[in-house]
């Protein structure tokens, strides 16, 4: 099996997909697979972005990406598509010698030009929307997107050998997609081993002038749709029933940070929510240890890679329904599954910062709950999603 994956970009702050697709690209190479991944050199997520758009440096990479069969080429004005002739001309003059191309994430030029070339060679492909057809999301830039499906897009999923969804709740979500078109459900893959040794607390607290008592922490990318504002809401009501602080960790793509500072202070927690900015690596691993509570109110979340990592960690989490692993949380007792309004969020931080006995057993059931996410068992159902595309 010879695999093509089109990423639009390979950096680690761009979220879930360059994980997704790194540690897909290694693992089956290891059941025999052999897997190119080529993306844009893109450093920044071309959509919503609050910076000047640049090239990627090394260190930037993801970590499996960086250890896959990796092929970067520029992109070019408009970057807000990720337009790359170079990739074009790549995928024109490479399609042919893959059995199978995977395309990751929508609305973009290298989904695009990924689609042409498949059909110019008669090579079958999957897509992987990734989260980007939830219906939360297809709400925003409505006309871009009508647009854009009108002119490739729907032709596109309409014409995929399978759709690869990360939860059945996503397969829900978008049954009224192509729903000729037969789905694949896949979850992303973590490598568990990686979160059993963290760095000490300490590592991440000194952050936070050595701050010794209960912490919430947030990791992800702070967006929009991921409520970080119904977070620090939420912090606030929770904050009324003890003595606590909450850490918002991760890059600010959209430029909502100043509203985010601005709406805690308004608040009377501006001392007491910290953004401490990026933490990657080790210093991910540590700001994990460092949580009392891990917590996620999103309004919308494909899978959730960054909740199934905390958990794989031994983190007691809350999460929204909105998450779409949370109903299979809920059902194993692994977590804290609440509604994403301050009030209800609010009371179950509170809950939880009170009560350690609940909060030892969710981290004992969070790791065992993590081990079903392993690449080793991840890759070889996406193997057998592949082999299915390609023969079908």
């Amino acid at each position: 099996m010879r695999a093509l994956s089109v990423l639009v970009g390979a950096a680690t702050r761009t979220g879930g997909p360059p994980a997704f697709v790194g540690g897909a690209a290694v693992e089956l190479g290891k059941l025999g697979a052999d897997v190119r991944v080529l993306a844009t050199d893109l450093a920044l997520a071309p959509w919503g972005l609050a910076q000047r758009q640049r090239r990627i440096v090394p260190d930037e990479v993801h970590p499996s990406l960086a250890a896959a069969d990796l092929r970067l080429f520029p992109a070019r004005f408009p970057r807000r598509l990720a337009f790359s002739p170079a990739l074009r001309a790549e995928l024109r003059r490479t399609a042919p010698e893959f059995d199978l191309i995977h395309i990751h994430n929508l609305w973009q030029y290298p989904q695009y030009a990924a689609y042409r070339a498949a059909g110019r060679e008669g090579v079958r492909y999957v897509v992987s929307p990734h989260g980007a057809l939830d219906p939360y999301l297809r709400r925003h830039g409505r006309g871009r997107k009508l647009a854009m499906d009108v002119l490739w897009q729907r032709e596109m999923l309409e014409g995929a050998a399978l759709i690869h969804v990360t939860t059945e709740a996503e397969r829900d979500l978008i049954a009224d997609v192509a729903p000729e078109v037969p789905r694949a459900v896949v979850p992303c893959g973590i490598y568990v081993e990686e979160f059993a040794e963290p760095p000490p607390a300490e590592r991440f607290r000194v952050r936070l002038g050595g701050y010794e008592g209960p912490l919430v922490v947030f990791l992800g990318r702070i967006t929009r749709k991921k409520g970080v504002d119904v977070l620090i809401r939420a912090f606030a009501r929770a904050r009324r029933e003890l003595d606590c602080r909450l850490a918002i960790v991760g890059p600010d793509d959209e430029g909502i940070l100043p509203g985010l500072r601005g709406l805690a202070a308004e608040l009377g927690v501006g001392d007491e929510v910290e953004f401490v900015g990026p933490a990657y690596g080790d210093d991910r691993l540590a700001a994990l240890a460092s949580a009392d509570v891990w917590a996620l109110s999103s309004h919308t979340e494909n899978f959730g890679i960054a909740v199934v990592e905390a958990m794989a960690a031994g983190c007691a989490v809350a999460i929204s329904p909105g998450v779409n692993i949370s109903a299979d949380v809920a059902e194993a007792g692994a977590g804290v599954v609440v509604d994403a309004t301050p009030d209800a969020f609010g009371d179950a931080l509170a809950a939880l910062l009170a009560d350690d006995r609940r909060r030892a057993d969710l981290q004992g059931e969070a790791r065992r709950f993590a081990v079903r996410y392993d690449w080793s068992v991840v890759a070889t159902r996406l193997l057998d999603a592949y082999r299915r595309a390609a023969t079908t």
